[in-house]
């Protein structure tokens, strides 16, 4: 469809003229005055038009306050001033007025053309660069929503906490679901605020006989083995109903994986926590024993010698040379020194029980750290 260019002037002769040179590249819809071009554009005509050439001189508002209304309204649409006043200060109240460009009457056919064509392509340029950064932050926050379920899914360990995620997540895409997650425990059911019809509730129930994803008029229905997501509001928007059914699939796809898991994971849990307990406890019992061996070496050694000095403090009493004396206290010493000998050879035990421990300690703490 060819551009639309709205002519501005109170000549009906200048009106045409300018037509006359356009007609051939635009579709020319006239106005005879400011408050007309203005009146216009507030009944948000189709098409809307894609330039406005405007005369200077007008009756009642000129052409720099009409512009000025225009973008006071909010109309961005590029304004081209044709005049006979060609002076810089009359081009500068131009710009400042909002205008686009200038052309200076007589105006010159092929530049009056040239212009205008210009103007318009940078318009529809600088619209589709809009459109197509709206579209790539739109899509950003689309993806932003699937990530942030991934990121929360691999904290939860229950099916409530699960179904619940997933439909704030569906949420978040700005349609309206249910939610229906089955496990060996029971069936997580989540619905929105407004009463369910009963199209959709026998839609649910039979969820799981019914193909993986198909829709309904607006409805759409993704099932799983374990969950069942029914959209009541799918966009009428080709495009965007098409994209949003992508990242639906993938959300429920990723809640099914966690869905598999959470059985294991929760065992996993309460196997890790047992395994805490076990090896505190065992942590304990042998730190406890290793102190008991090492007061039993102490306690040993001196008793040892508490011996020898007994039996030698009573040879006085017993009437023995000292030749045989010296023969028990030499048997009694090298017997304590074999009993020594063996506690000597404790480093061994004293290095195993530090082994031990040492690989005891750091697995409680790293289960602590896992599974708090």
């Amino acid at each position: 469809m060819q551009p639309t260019v709205l002519i501005v002037d109170d000549n009906a002769v200048l009106r045409m003229s300018i037509a006359a040179v356009l007609e051939d590249f635009f579709r020319i819809v006239e106005a005879d005055s400011g408050e007309a071009a203005l009146a216009l554009l507030q009944t948000r005509p189709e098409p809307m038009p894609d330039l406005v050439l405007m005369d200077i001189e007008m009756h009642q508002l000129d052409g720099y306050e009409t512009c000025q209304a225009m973008r006071a309204a909010g109309y961005a649409i590029p304004v081209i001033f044709v005049s006979s006043h060609d002076t810089l200060n009359e081009r500068l109240r131009a710009f400042d007025a909002g205008g686009d460009d200038f052309i200076s009457k007589p105006y010159d056919a092929e530049e009056l053309a040239r212009k205008a064509q210009l103007a318009v392509q940078r318009k529809l340029h600088a619209e589709g660069l809009q459109q197509a950064t709206q579209q790539i932050l739109h899509e950003v926050g689309e993806t932003g929503v699937l990530l942030s379920f991934l990121r929360e899914a691999i904290r939860v360990t229950d099916y409530a906490a699960l179904a619940s995620l997933l439909f704030k997540s569906v949420g978040d895409y700005g349609v309206r679901c249910y939610v229906q997650l089955r496990h060996e425990h029971g069936v997580e059911t989540l619905a929105p605020s407004d009463a369910p019809t009963q199209l959709e509730l026998s839609i649910l129930e039979r969820a799981t006989a019914l193909d993986h994803k198909f829709r309904l008029g607006r409805r759409m229905v993704i099932n799983y083995h374990f969950i069942s997501l029914l959209i009541v509001d799918m966009p009428e928007d080709v495009d965007r109903a098409r994209r949003l059914t992508d990242y639906l699939d993938v959300l429920v796809e990723s809640a099914e994986a966690v869905a598999e898991t959470l059985d294991v994971r929760r065992e996993s849990a309460m196997r890790a926590e047992a395994l805490m307990v076990a090896t505190g406890g065992s942590f304990s019992a042998i730190e406890n024993l290793r102190e008991s061996y090492r007061k039993q070496q102490s306690d040993t050694r001196v008793l040892l010698q508490e011996l020898i000095d007994e039996v030698e403090h009573t040879y006085v009493h017993l009437g023995l040379t000292e030749s045989q004396e010296e023969t028990i206290s030499s048997a009694l010493r090298r017997n304590a020194e074999r009993i020594l000998n063996l506690f000597a050879q404790s480093i061994e035990f004293e290095q195993q029980f530090a082994t031990v421990l040492d690989a005891l300690k750091p697995q409680s703490n790293a289960n602590a750290d896992v599974w708090l």
